[in-house]
């Protein structure tokens, strides 16, 4: 992993265009956060005074749809968990998600690995209706952590779910043969593109990357892609890759 400059650490976060519709710490109750972030801790079984402690550091953060929350390659000082609505993380270009990897909903974790990194997000962030988010100050979290080590626990165990979660996917894209990772790739990465049918894939990386990321050679990644296209199931022009059938690919992926 690539050593983060100091200056790049020192900087301050970014300002969000946050939009407080009332007094910080206000919109859900204490009770009930404590409640939710027992939640959001488990499977580890946090106590509530340690879920009460953590509770009284969130920040809160009111954002309408559409709104940037982070940014790839902004420096991370805080974790941060969704508390309504709903952040999709992927990739942004001129001001508009252009692929998405996944969504997080209430009660889930936006991101709480890259501040304990001293680094940066790796992926953009962008809200999909109204969302309140807490943030959690990184500093804070440590002395509550040394307070309470059960509290350290539960957010140890977030990050090994998520680490089980990820592993458990690469292992199940493995298995497969190559034309059904190929087509779980293209799955993964396609762009839905509104009043049009099928999808988008915009290729940005390097064919041997994108072939190293599936254990399969570049000539076995060509091939399936011609394979598809000769079955009409996709289209490719230079970097594009239009889905012409998103069910077929579906099927061939065996989801």
């Amino acid at each position: 992993m690539s050593t983060v400059s100091a200056s790049l650490i020192d900087r301050q976060p970014p300002r969000l265009p946050v939009q407080l519709d009332h007094p910080p710490g206000r919109a859900i109750p204490l009770d009930a956060r404590t409640a939710m972030l027992q939640a959001a801790l488990q499977p580890a079984r946090v106590p509530r005074e340690a879920a009460l402690a953590l509770a009284r550091e969130a920040v809160e953060h009111t954002l309408p749809p559409g709104c940037p929350v982070l940014s790839r390659g902004d420096a991370a000082h805080a974790l941060w968990l969704v508390a309504s609505g709903q952040v999709a993380l992927g990739t942004m270009s001129q001001g508009r998600l252009t692929q998405q990897t996944r969504r997080v909903e209430p009660g889930q974790w936006l991101d709480v690995a890259s501040a304990w990194l001293n680094g940066r997000y790796l992926e953009d962030a962008c809200t999909q209706s109204d969302v309140l988010l807490w943030s959690f100050p990184l500093e804070a979290v440590r002395a509550l952590c040394i307070e309470h080590p059960l509290l350290a626990e539960g957010l140890i165990t977030v990050l090994a779910v998520r680490v089980r979660d990820l592993t458990e996917g690469t292992l199940g894209l493995m298995q497969k043969d190559a034309e059904a990772r190929c087509a779980t790739w293209l799955l993964q990465h396609a762009e839905l593109r509104p009043g049009r049918e099928g999808a988008v894939v915009v290729l940005r990386e390097r064919k041997r990357a994108i072939a190293s990321q599936l254990a399969v050679t570049p000539e076995t990644f060509s091939r399936v892609l011609r394979q598809l296209r000769e079955k009409q199931i996709i289209e490719v022009a230079g970097y594009t890759v239009r889905v012409l059938q998103l069910d077929a690919l579906r099927r061939i992926a065996g989801d």
